[in-house]
């Protein structure tokens, strides 16, 4: 009899046992989807302070929540891109805006199969750096290239972008030169295929010195990605003038955005001493002084 009593009590704890550990998965299960919500909620609050302190150009409180930010996702591209930048800013003092490339340098030399250019003279990206992607947010992008003055006339530029897997161009691009030195900006038309969000594509730029031997063209190559923030967005949805919008850009590490943002404003009001200035610092953080005073060439519609 006591043995059968036994037997009961040991079957009904059984019983309850896998219910109970259940039970307390859920539970740890449940606390965990709630703590990562509340650290998600304080990251993305760290950022929306951080972008707002930005554009109020009060970088030290910028800095602070970044730093937040990138404390509860540690190595976060979008914190670590605006803490660089934003500690340049710190650092360079009167500065209206800066960039930081996650891996500085560049090898600063068109590649060159042949040449039609004056001694000394080559094409200059507008690009932070050539040892990473540029960032931009757009899905048609605008590509900026500097163009030296040439000792014989230069027959075409051209623009080819190719999707990193396919040899096939995304877009081709043909566009006659001006015939002077400057900074030609070149726009991915709307009708062509959007860049896809985080695929990075390759560029390549050539001044065609012969359309009948591409052997002495003179080109410069990268790559780009589009890239999306959350936090980023919302803060450019909010009331912004253009310079602020430039500052929001660059300190988020969306290159191409903040040097389009500028290059607009140039045109627009092109004797504006502060709109230069901002221009001025870009480059300059950049290390391409040399082109800082180069006028923007009405350049290019594609060739039909």
């Amino acid at each position: 009899m006591k043995y059968r009593l036994w037997a009961s009590y040991l079957l009904a704890a059984l019983a309850f046992v896998p219910f109970e550990a259940v039970s307390i998965t859920q539970v740890l299960a449940t606390e965990s989807v709630y703590q990562l919500a509340q650290a998600k909620s304080a990251y993305t609050q760290y950022m929306q302070f951080g972008y707002n302190e930005t554009k109020r150009r009060n970088y030290r409180k910028a800095l602070l929540n970044f730093q937040q930010a990138e404390r509860l996702r540690p190595g976060d591209r979008y914190a670590t891109s605006a803490i660089r930048n934003v500690t340049s800013y710190i650092q360079r003092g009167r500065n209206r805006i800066a960039f930081v490339p996650g891996r500085p340098g560049r090898v600063r030399s068109a590649g060159t199969r042949g040449s039609c250019f004056q001694t000394g003279q080559k094409i200059i990206p507008l690009t932070p750096t050539d040892k990473e992607a540029q960032q931009t947010t757009a899905e048609h992008p605008t590509f900026f290239f500097y163009v030296p003055q040439t000792s014989t006339t230069v027959q075409a530029l051209e623009l080819v972008l190719r999707d990193g897997d396919s040899i096939d161009p995304l877009y081709k691009g043909t566009f006659k030169p001006v015939g002077q030195n400057g900074i030609v900006s070149i726009n991915v038309p709307v009708e062509q295929p959007s860049l896809q969000i985080s695929k990075e594509y390759n560029w390549t730029f050539s001044m065609i010195c012969d359309v009948n031997n591409r052997d002495k063209d003179s080109y410069v190559e990268g790559t780009i990605v589009r890239s999306q923030d959350e936090n980023l967005s919302l803060q450019l949805n909010q009331p912004n003038t253009d310079l602020d919008r430039a500052v929001l850009f660059a300190t988020a590490g969306f290159w191409e955005d903040a040097l389009r943002t500028l290059a607009n404003l140039r045109r627009q009001r092109p004797n504006d001493p502060e709109v230069e200035k901002y221009w001025e610092d870009l480059l300059n953080s950049v290390e391409i002084k040399e082109v800082v005073n180069k006028p923007l060439l009405p350049c290019c519609t594609a060739q039909k």
